[in-house]
């Protein structure tokens, strides 16, 4: 009985429901993961959970800050020690499930998906101000269209998972990852356009002066 009390009363008890959470959100989707069920897989009560975290809403939130903060350290971590270290990010578990959850939370129609694909953008946007770990970025008149742009990529082998895999021909998102992520450090570094025809050079971003949507001057 002293052992179990312990173990509620610890301070990795909030840790370890959170965990459980991220794993069946990632697997079940929110609306089908329950308070019981993440409380079973975390070997604890209901109630302790509610006792954590308030509400099942106010578990997510903490969920989505975790994941957040977590992946992206991570790919600061990507940075530092470039392609070989973004590729063990996709073969650990841990990860995986973290990368998982964040499939689900983008597809999410609520207003919680909104927000956690909003706050991805804005921490692209800040780094492409600032830069880090002395990288340097060019940075587009509409730097907040430009966030986005690369929000997209980034996040496009997750949402497309079971496409890429079928082209690529791997066994799963692991392997897909280490094929691609050469191919993206490329492009990221070196671009993707070898030659303009003087007549096709393109608009910098923000300066097409039929757009409605360009940002003010």
């Amino acid at each position: 009985m002293r052992s179990t009390l312990a173990s509620h009363a610890a301070p990795e008890t909030a840790a370890r429901i959170r965990e459980a959470a991220i794993t069946l959100f990632a697997e079940r989707g929110f609306a089908r993961a329950t308070v019981r069920s993440i409380a079973e897989a975390a070997e604890v009560s209901p109630g302790l959970v509610i006792h954590h975290f308030e509400s099942k809403e106010g578990l997510r939130e903490a969920c989505d800050e975790h994941v957040f903060d977590a992946l992206t350290e991570a790919k600061r971590q990507d940075v530092r020690g470039a392609a070989p270290l973004a590729v063990g990010l996709f073969q650990d578990p841990t990860s995986l499930s973290y990368i998982f959850y964040l499939t689900r939370s983008l597809l999410d129609p609520t207003g919680q998906g909104q927000r956690f694909f909003d706050h991805y953008v804005e921490t692209i946007e800040e780094i492409l101000q600032t830069g880090f770990e002395g990288y340097e970025f060019r940075v587009a008149e509409d730097r907040r269209a430009q966030a986005t742009a690369l929000a997209m990529v980034a996040l496009g082998p997750v949402l497309l998972e079971d496409r890429i895999r079928h082209s690529l021909q791997t066994n799963d998102f692991t392997g897909s990852m280490k094929r691609l992520i050469p191919v993206l450090t490329d492009l990221y570094t070196h671009g993707f356009i070898s030659h303009v025809p003087h007549e096709a050079e393109p608009q910098t971003a923000g300066e097409n002066p039929g757009s409605p949507h360009d940002p003010p001057r």
